[in-house]
């Protein structure tokens, strides 16, 4: 049986070592992202943990922010972009969602479909206006989203 219920997970205080992994995994991930393709990027993850935390826990979604600024530096990705799509979803549609969808982890599914798919929409529609090939549309994107899917369900 799980040690902490919901609710108290929602309400525990971060310890030093529990500050130092999220640093580490903040800090570090990306780099890794970088480097070796099969490793996924995880936008929609840390876009339903900035949205969720966007009021509660601060710590977590500056560090949700860090990340995907991060990413982007590390990737060669448009600066800001992921972020622009977080807080556009947020401001639009966020609400609307938790009135609709009472189930957390069917919200957590939709919002990080909804958070990839709106975030590679709009990736390629930048490559497509300047011209460029910062993304490439291959079994890779749905891999990564099925993997993004995939790990914020189980956590």
């Amino acid at each position: 049986m799980n040690k902490y219920k919901y609710k108290d997970l929602d309400e525990r205080k971060l310890g030093f070592f529990d500050k130092t992994l999220l640093a580490l995994f903040v800090g570090f991930y990306p780099f890794l992202v970088s480097m070796y393709p099969m490793l996924p990027p995880l936008i929609g993850l840390a876009g339903y943990i900035i949205i969720i935390s966007f009021e509660k826990h601060t710590l977590f979604a500056l560090s949700g922010f860090f990340y995907l600024l991060n990413l982007e530096f590390n990737s060669s990705l448009p600066i800001l972009l992921s972020s622009f799509i977080i807080i556009l979803i947020y401001v639009m549609l966020y609400s609307t969602l938790t009135l609709l969808i009472r189930c957390r982890v069917c919200l957590l599914f939709t919002l990080i479909a909804l958070i990839d798919f709106v975030y590679y929409i709009s990736l390629f529609l930048y490559d497509f206006i300047f011209n460029t090939s910062s993304v490439v549309g291959d079994i890779f994107l749905i891999y990564y989203i099925v993997v993004d899917i995939l790990i914020g369900v189980f956590l």
